[in-house]
């Protein structure tokens, strides 16, 4: 008893002064201990001070993307911007939760690391309540800091963001001001708060289950694991090949007909194949390493092998887990830039006038002049616009887009009607009568077809060379690169078009591109180009007026917009270029950041896990490797040994995880016809070396840090 008290002395003169003693409250005590702890922890463990402090950054960050817009002076009257930035907002609950659980994940590993150090306190007479409170100050403590130093990383973060926000609007940088969301930096202290509290709690519920001689003799304890025969492991090996080639065969086969089915189906079947493949190697591989003699008794192999059997079952599951979440991350880095990258490929041809009206048959009341039920609604055009062309597009009902694809589309017409239940994978909706829905789906299907004069008025508005037919030929017009493959394998096999009485062929080097509308989907089924004389025989379908407006100046768009707003235009739909612009950068923004966003905090996740993990094992390891060193083990073997080590666990996931990547992207990047390669290898590089660059400081910063707390420096 005599020994503790002086223990408890000499602890206590550590922490403070003994003149002051006396004058502090047991708080105060209380204080120091933490501060010094934290100092000390900061030393051990900076890499859990870094991944808070990088979670706060990003959480600021995206989460101040709406300020980024305003900062730029976007313009966002129809509030897609709005959306894209709420939606952002939406799915921080998902990295709240992701970052939450992380936290926990880290602190229980520091706190496995403390039950000594917290033994010692209760033996000493310290209660769970004084425990407790030496962890909440501590909490405390570590909080602040990494909140700090996070929101200061996130400001400066944003500020890069809303460079990137200007690329890729295409807008200039002279309306750039420095902001700072308030709004941001009070939810990141709001979500980070109840974070610390949430792990404050842990740390008592924790603490209450340990016994004292829990808490004492933790650092002698190692995991035991019943050696598993390597009959158990080849059965892991053969059910990981089996699910991972099922996983390629969904993601290669099923994506062309349904991409998200794929991607849903395959990517759980990885994952399944990856547990299992983790499993299986670590248990085949130390098995044959203790088979290999040679090898097994060579420098320190024996002690390499036997850490890693001593961990086989945390070790692989996490590692598993890791390796996910890696191709998850690397994934969603590369396929949200790539898929907003092919949102706004072909803008250009998206937007050819200042805006475009349209009015369809089937809205309003079907009139021979649109132009005058316009005027009489209270819309002038000529007020806006004296560089305009209107013209009619028309349908047929045998004409869908399948007579572009090479195939052939059938449409049974029923008498009687049958309700049936037509499955949501399926992409119908349940209880819709069968007849009306083949009927929609040929709707949407059909080609849009023009006139040759009225097509060649739309490219003389554009500046651009008329299209010659001669008797008896038809053209393809398209404005998106989607298009392009399959019209250059329809020119090689071009098929009969047949109006009434008339067949039409298509012309040599009938193909040409050019857009004649405002939209904002970039996608098209092509459009038909016929002699005016045929379209008499066709259904009118939508009537269209392509316009530039008086002035360029942009508050002439705002008059245009009240004028429309304050007209009566029920049939007629509005597309001007600002909004469609803005739809489409809104729709970039959304698939980039989104991917980031999510890639980044399954990077920062997996990158913690692994550095934590291994340097809490490095702790437990110090007297091991001070033993090692009384056996006359070098300090160069002894190096060799924690490279290996982490190496494997650094290094597998990594490999899984490249190999998984490439098999998603190549599917996914192959269903982005018109995407050219220079652009896919671009978004390639770039999110490769984000996932490796964070991944090495983690694996850089894991290494010395193990060397540190092994003192083999």
């Amino acid at each position: 008893m005599k020994s503790c008290r002086s223990f408890l002395f000499w602890e206590v003169r550590r922490a403070m002064p003994f003149k002051k003693i006396k004058s502090r409250s047991t708080s105060g005590l209380f204080d120091e201990l933490a501060r010094k702890n934290v100092r000390k922890s900061a030393k051990d463990y900076f890499i859990y001070f870094f991944t808070l402090a990088l979670s706060v950054c990003l959480f600021y960050s995206f989460n101040s993307i709406s300020t980024q817009f305003t900062s730029l002076g976007i313009e966002d009257k129809l509030n897609y911007l709005a959306f894209s930035s709420g939606m952002l907002n939406g799915f921080s609950v998902i990295v709240c939760i992701i970052m939450g659980a992380l936290v926990v994940y880290a602190n229980r590993f520091l706190l496995k690391r403390r039950k000594k150090e917290m033994g010692i306190y209760a033996t000493l007479g310290m209660e769970r309540k004084e425990l407790n409170g030496i962890l909440m100050r501590e909490t405390l403590r570590i909080g602040a800091f990494s909140l700090v130093a996070g929101l200061v990383m996130g400001i400066f973060a944003a500020q890069i963001l809303s460079l990137l926000t200007a690329k890729l609007a295409g807008i200039s940088l002279e309306s750039y001001r420095f902001m700072v969301s308030f709004k941001s930096i009070g939810l990141s202290v709001l979500f980070f708060g109840i974070l610390f509290i949430f792990v404050h709690f842990f740390n008592t519920k924790e603490l209450k289950k340990m016994s004292l001689l829990d808490m004492l003799y933790s650092d002698r304890k190692n995991e035991t694991v019943a050696a598993a025969g390597i009959g158990a492991g080849w059965l892991f090996a053969v059910l990981s090949i089996a699910l991972t080639a099922g996983g390629y065969y969904i993601l290669i086969t099923v994506a062309k007909e349904d991409i998200a089915r794929a991607l849903g189906q395959g990517v759980v079947l990885l994952m399944l194949g990856t547990l299992f493949f983790i499993k299986s190697v670590l248990r085949i591989s130390t098995r044959l390493e203790k088979m290999n003699k040679r090898y097994y008794f060579k420098n320190l192999n024996l002690f390499t092998t036997s850490q890693f059997s001593s961990r086989l079952k945390s070790e692989s599951t996490s590692i598993a887990m890791t390796s996910v979440l890696l191709f998850l991350s690397l994934s969603l880095i590369i396929l949200g830039p790539g898929m907003g990258k092919y949102v706004t490929n072909g803008i250009e041809y998206s937007t050819p006038y200042d805006a475009s009206i349209y009015y369809s048959s089937v809205e309003g009341k079907d009139v021979e002049d649109p132009m005058e039920l316009l005027k009489s609604a209270g819309f002038d055009l000529q007020k806006y616009s004296n560089s305009y062309e209107a013209f009619w597009t028309y349908t047929a009902s045998s004409l869908t887009s399948d007579f572009l694809s090479g195939e052939k589309a059938e449409y049974e017409k029923s008498e009687t009607n049958h309700k049936v239940e037509i499955s949501h994978e399926a992409g119908g909706f349940e209880g819709y009568d069968e007849a009306e829905y083949a009927a929609y789906e040929q709707q949407m299907s059909l080609l849009t077809i023009l006139g040759l004069e009225d097509y060649n008025r739309i490219l003389a508005s554009q500046n651009q060379e008329p299209v010659q037919l001669k008797e008896g030929e038809y053209a393809v017009s398209y404005a998106f690169p989607v298009m392009e493959k399959k019209l250059e394998e329809f020119q090689r096999n071009p098929k009969t078009l047949t109006i009434g009485d008339t067949s039409l062929s298509l012309a040599p080097k009938g193909i040409y591109r050019a857009g004649w509308k405002n939209q904002n989907i970039l996608s098209e089924n092509g459009t038909i180009i016929v002699p005016q004389s045929k379209v008499q025989e066709l259904t009118r379908d939508m009537w269209f007026v392509d316009l530039n407006y008086l002035s360029q100046d942009e508050s002439f768009g705002d008059k245009v917009y009240d004028g429309w707003f304050n007209a009566d235009v029920t049939g007629f739909q509005l597309w001007t270029r600002q909004e469609t612009m803005v739809s489409l950068t809104a729709d970039n923004l959304l698939t980039t950041y989104l991917g980031l966003y999510l890639g980044m905090t399954f990077l920062i996740t997996a990158g913690a896990v692994l550095a934590i993990q291994q340097m809490a094992h490095s702790a437990d390891n110090i007297k091991r490797y001070n033993l090692l060193k009384k056996l006359g083990a070098s300090k160069r073997n002894m190096k060799q040994t924690v490279t290996k080590q982490l190496r494997v666990y650094f290094g597998m996931p990594l490999l899984l995880a490249v190999i998984h990547t490439s098999v998603i992207v190549g599917v996914v990047f192959s269903e982005f016809e018109g995407f050219d390669a220079k652009s896919k290898l671009t978004i390639i590089g770039a999110g490769g070396l984000i996932v490796f660059g964070v991944y090495i400081v983690y694996y850089i910063t894991t290494y010395l840090g193990s060397k540190r707390i092994l003192q083999l420096k």
